[in-house]
C-alpha cells in the first residue's frame, strides 16, 4: 500500500481496535514479494488479544500445531512487520504464519503464507486468525456432530457375514472413543431378512442378536420407492409389515427416524409418505440430499414439514457398489486425500452437523467404510481441536434447527426443473398445474377488476377460488397456506392447459410481503409479475374505507386523518391500521424487492388509474407482455353508468363486480391529501427514478408528478 493508504488504515485500526490479517504469496526469492497484499481487517476488538499468545506457541484454536507436511516454501517478514513471533513453522522451523503483537504499534497483525499452505490448513488458519484478532468476537464452535446411516442392512447381493458384524461393532467402539455417544444407524427392510447365502444369513441373525448395540430405523418393507404409491393406504400396509417385523425381532419401533429409499418422497414432498410415516411409525425426523438440490453439496439445507424435521445429508462418496478399497471412485489415492484434508474432512470442518449416507455393502468384503470413517475421525482428532460428538437422530434434528432456525420453513421449487427430482416425483403429479403469471397487487389498486378482465381472454385461465380466501390463494405470503405444501397449491389450478398461454394467480397481498418474492421465484423462476399502481394516497384512503366497510372498530372510531397522523405513542391497533394504509404505497421500496429475484423484463408495471378509466387500452397493452393471441377488449368490456365503472361482457351479457367494488367515498380532505403528498413525495421520486432506470412505462399519475420533481430529489 502507498504510505497515505497505510496511514489511513492504521489510523482506522487503532481507533476501532481492529486487527489485520494479511495474505502473502512468496516471490522468486525470500525478499521479493508482489506489491499487492490482500488483507482482511477485523474490527470491534475489546481487551488485549495478546494475552492469548505465548512465544513459540500459536494463536491456533481449531488447528493443532503438529501439521504433517514438510518441504513448504517459507517466507520472511514484510517491511511493515516488526517484532514478529512465529505462529506456525515448517518441520525445518521456518515460519509459515507470523504474528505481530499490538504492543508494537497498537495493531495486532497476522500474516499467512498463502502459497505454502494446503487448503485445509489455510482455512483453519483463517478461522483461527479471525477469532484471535477479533478477541473472539468472531467465533467458530469446536463441537461437530456426526451421524452415519447404513441403509439397506438386509438388502443387496453382498451381505454382512458374522465376521463383518463383529468388525462393525469394533469399528463403532473405535469411533465412539473419539466421538462420544456414537452408534451406527442401521436401516432395515424386513422382507429380505435371512434371504442371502448361509454365511450372510448368519450375519443377519447376529445383527439381531446384537441389536441393542446399534440404532435402527425403518426403510420400506420391500425397499420400493414410496413416491410410486399414490394410495396412502397401500403405503401404510407396507410400512405396517415392516413394523410387525421389527416387533417380532425386538427392534425399536419408537426411534422417530426413518429414511426413504433413494430419498423418494422426502423432497419433492410426497404427501402420502409423510402421513403414513406418522401414522405407522410416529416419525419425527428424516434426512435427504435433495433439498434444495443434490448439487452442490455445500448448499444442502434442512426444513420441517408436517412436523417432521428433514436433515441435510452430506455424502462421503460411498455408494452401494463400492465393495473394495481399490474400487473407490477415482482410486484409493483420491479416498485417502478426501480424508487427509480433502472433501470428507472439509465436510466435518464446515458443517456443525454432518449426516453421512452409506450402504450395507460398504461394510463387508474389505470393509471400506469402517476404514474410511476411522481414518477420518483419527485425522480430525490428531490435527484439530474439533470435538466430535453423536446422538440419536431426533435429538440431532432438534439441535440442527436450534442452530439454523431460519431453515425451519421450506422453500418449494418446481420438481420438473430438476432432472434428479423428476426421477423421484410421482407420475400421477403434474408440474403443468402451476401458474406462469402472478398478479401481485398491491391491494386496492384494481387487482380484482384485472382478475375479472384477464379471465375474459380465451387463452388465459386462473386458479379456482379457495374456500377461505376466495379468488386469492395468498400462498406465497401466508405461512398457513404455504406450509400446506405444493400439492395443496396445485389443486386450485386446471389440469388441462394445453390450449392455454397464461395460467395466472392474483393475490394482492403478495406485493409488499417481504417473503413473497423469494418464494415466488423459487417456485416460478421464469414467471411473469404484474404490478398495478395508483396514486399511493388514493390507495391508502381506499384501504381505510375498505376496513370501515368491514366494520373494523379502529377504522370506525378514527377518522382517516387521525389514522395517517398517528404517532409512535398511539395504541397498537391504530398503528397497525396506519401501517396497512401507508406501507404498501411505498411502491419503489417493494418493487425493488421483486427486482432482487425477477429480471425487469419479467415484470409489468400497469397503470391502475388507466385500468379504471380506459381499461380497453390497458388490457390491449397487457396482452403484448403476456404474449397471448390478441383480442380487442372493446368487445369484452362495457361501461356501467349506474355502477360508475367498466364491467365484463360474457355471452352478450354484462357482468359487473359485486357491491363491495366501486364504492363512492367522501372526498379526501385537502389538508390530509396535502399531508400524504408530502409523506409520499420522496417515495414517488424514487419510484420515478426506478421505473425510468429499468425502462418501465411511467403511470400517467406519476408522470404528472414527475414534471415537478427536481433532479436533486431523484438522487
Amino acid at each position: 500500500m502507498k504510505t497515505e493508504g497505510r496511514a489511513l488504515l492504521d489510523d482506522y485500526c487503532r481507533k476501532n481496535r481492529a486487527g489485520i490479517i494479511g495474505l502473502a504469496w512468496p516471490g522468486p526469492t525470500k525478499d521479493t514479494y508482489p506489491t499487492e497484499k490482500p488483507m482482511y481487517v477485523v474490527s470491534n476488538m475489546d481487551g488485549d488479544a495478546d494475552n492469548f499468545l505465548v512465544h513459540n506457541q500459536t494463536i491456533l484454536s481449531l488447528l493443532k500445531h503438529n501439521i504433517p507436511y514438510t518441504g513448504w516454501t517459507d517466507f520472511v517478514a514484510f517491511n511493515w512487520l516488526s517484532g514478529t513471533l512465529d505462529v506456525l513453522l515448517t518441520a525445518g522451523q521456518h515460519p509459515l504464519v507470523l504474528y505481530e503483537p499490538s504492543q508494537i504499534n497498537g495493531i495486532p497483525k497476522i500474516v499467512i503464507s498463502r502459497q505454502a499452505l494446503p487448503d485445509w490448513v489455510f482455512k483453519l488458519i483463517i478461522m483461527d486468525s479471525l477469532q484471535f484478532v477479533s478477541n473472539y468476537k468472531i467465533t467458530f464452535p469446536k463441537t461437530r456432530y456426526i451421524q452415519i446411516d447404513i441403509d439397506d442392512i438386509f438388502v443387496g447381493s453382498a451381505r454382512l457375514t458374522k465376521e463383518d458384524v463383529v468388525a462393525l461393532i469394533q469399528s463403532q467402539n473405535n469411533i465412539a472413543k473419539n466421538a462420544p455417544g456414537f452408534r451406527y444407524n442401521l436401516g432395515f427392510s424386513g422382507s429380505t431378512f435371512a434371504k442371502g447365502t448361509p454365511q450372510e444369513n448368519e450375519g443377519d441373525e447376529l445383527l439381531i442378536e446384537f441389536k441393542n448395540k446399534f440404532n435402527w430405523f425403518p426403510h420400506m418393507w420391500r425397499h420400493i420407492q414410496p413416491h410410486k404409491f399414490s394410495n396412502e393406504s397401500e403405503l401404510i400396509y407396507r410400512m405396517q409389515k415392516n413394523y410387525n417385523f421389527a416387533v417380532e425381532k425386538g427392534l425399536p419401533v419408537n426411534g422417530g427416524y426413518s429414511v426413504a429409499p433413494h430419498h423418494s418422497g422426502v423432497f419433492p414432498v410426497h404427501e402420502q409418505l409423510y402421513s403414513a410415516w406418522v401414522k405407522v411409525w410416529g416419525i419425527k425426523a428424516t434426512s435427504t440430499e435433495e433439498y434444495p438440490s443434490l448439487y452442490p453439496a455445500r448448499r444442502r439445507r434442512g426444513f420441517i414439514y408436517r412436523n417432521i424435521s428433514v436433515l441435510p445429508r452430506q455424502t462421503c462418496g460411498l455408494f452401494t457398489k463400492n465393495l473394495y478399497y481399490d474400487e473407490y471412485p477415482g482410486g484409493p489415492v483420491k479416498m485417502e486425500q478426501s480424508v487427509a484434508g480433502g472433501e470428507i474432512f472439509e465436510t466435518i470442518l464446515t458443517n456443525p452437523i454432518s449426516v453421512f449416507m452409506t450402504h450395507m455393502p460398504n461394510y463387508c468384503c474389505d470393509r471400506l467404510a469402517p476404514y474410511l470413517f476411522e481414518s477420518l475421525i483419527n485425522f480430525v482428532k490428531c490435527f484439530t481441536n474439533l470435538q466430535l460428538i453423536s446422538t440419536v437422530p431426533v435429538k440431532l434434528a432438534n439441535k440442527y434447527f436450534d442452530l439454523f432456525p431460519d431453515e425451519r420453513k421450506p422453500l418449494w421449487s418446481n420438481p420438473c426443473k430438476d432432472k434428479r427430482h423428476i426421477e423421484i416425483y410421482s407420475q400421477n403429479k403434474s408440474c403443468d398445474q402451476l401458474p406462469n403469471t402472478l398478479v401481485v397487487g398491491p391491494q386496492k389498486t384494481g387487482s380484482t377488476a384485472l382478475h375479472a378482465f384477464l379471465k375474459l381472454h380465451p387463452n388465459i385461465v386462473s386458479n379456482e377460488p379457495s374456500p377461505e380466501t376466495f379468488e386469492e390463494l395468498q400462498f406465497f405470503n401466508n405461512d398457513k397456506y404455504y406450509l400446506n405444501g405444493l400439492d395443496w397449491y396445485k389443486q386450485f389450478f386446471p389440469t388441462n392447459t394445453s390450449m392455454t398461454n397464461v395460467v395466472f394467480e392474483k393475490s394482492a397481498t403478495y406485493f409488499d410481503a417481504d417473503i413473497a418474492p423469494q418464494r415466488a421465484h423459487r417456485l416460478l423462476p421464469t414467471g411473469k409479475i404484474v404490478i398495478l399502481l395508483i396514486p399511493p394516497e388514493d390507495r391508502a384512503y381506499s384501504w381505510y374505507q375498505h376496513m370501515r366497510a368491514h366494520d373494523l372498530p379502529t377504522a370506525i372510531n378514527n377518522s382517516f386523518d387521525q389514522v395517517v397522523r398517528a404517532s409512535a405513542a398511539s395504541p397498537k391497533d391504530l398503528l397497525s391500521l396506519r401501517s396497512r394504509c401507508l406501507e404498501p404505497g411505498k411502491y419503489g421500496l417493494h418493487i425493488n424487492k421483486w427486482l432482487m429475484y425477477f429480471r425487469p423484463k419479467q415484470i409489468y408495471i400497469m397503470d391502475g388509474s388507466q385500468l379504471k378509466k380506459d381499461p380497453v387500452t390497458a388490457m390491449n397493452n397487457l396482452q403484448k407482455f403476456l404474449e397471448v393471441p390478441f383480442i380487442d377488449y372493446k368487445t369484452k368490456l362495457m361501461f356501467d353508468s349506474r355502477k360508475g365503472f367498466y364491467c365484463s361482457v360474457m355471452k352478450g351479457r354484462k357482468k359487473c363486480l359485486g357491491k363491495g367494488k366501486g364504492r363512492e367515498y367522501p372526498p379526501l380532505a385537502e389538508d390530509t391529501k396535502s399531508y400524504l403528498k408530502d409523506y409520499y413525495s420522496q417515495h414517488n421520486a424514487k419510484l420515478l427514478q426506478l421505473l425510468a432506470m429499468h425502462k418501465f412505462p411511467i403511470p400517467s399519475w406519476l408522470k404528472a408528478l414527475g414534471d415537478g420533481v427536481s433532479p436533486s430529489s431523484l438522487g
